[in-house]
């Protein structure tokens, strides 16, 4: 009988210790889903501003269509993600300088 006993209190435990992995597995998957849905509400938003030009100003709309099928859609994309991991880099960069011209007023201060 102690035999069994022993059996499910190593396999409880070894359950306790798979729950606890699987929790920390999704805990990664929330924070990488989170990150995408930020870009995919940043892509949304740019892609409303753009609709929104193009309502108020036709001209500016056809000209942006008509580049879109002269240049090809491939091309569009691959500026639109360099201009992306450019607009992403240049906020990097802009929160760390930020961050020293505030630790520079703060020891001068």
């Amino acid at each position: 009988m102690g035999n069994h006993q022993e059996r499910l209190a190593l396999r409880r435990q070894a359950l306790l210790l798979k729950i606890q992995a699987e929790r920390s597995l999704m805990t990664i998957h929330c924070k990488d889903f989170k990150q995408s849905m930020g870009m995919a509400d940043v892509a949304a938003g740019l892609l409303g501003k753009a609709g929104q030009i193009a309502r108020q100003r036709p001209l500016l709309g056809g000209i942006a269509i008509a580049a879109i099928l002269v240049l090809k859609p491939r091309r569009i994309f691959s500026f639109a993600k360099s201009a992306l991991l450019g607009w992403e880099t240049w906020r990097s960069v802009a929160t760390i300088v930020q961050r020293m011209r505030a630790d520079a007023i703060d020891i001068s201060n």
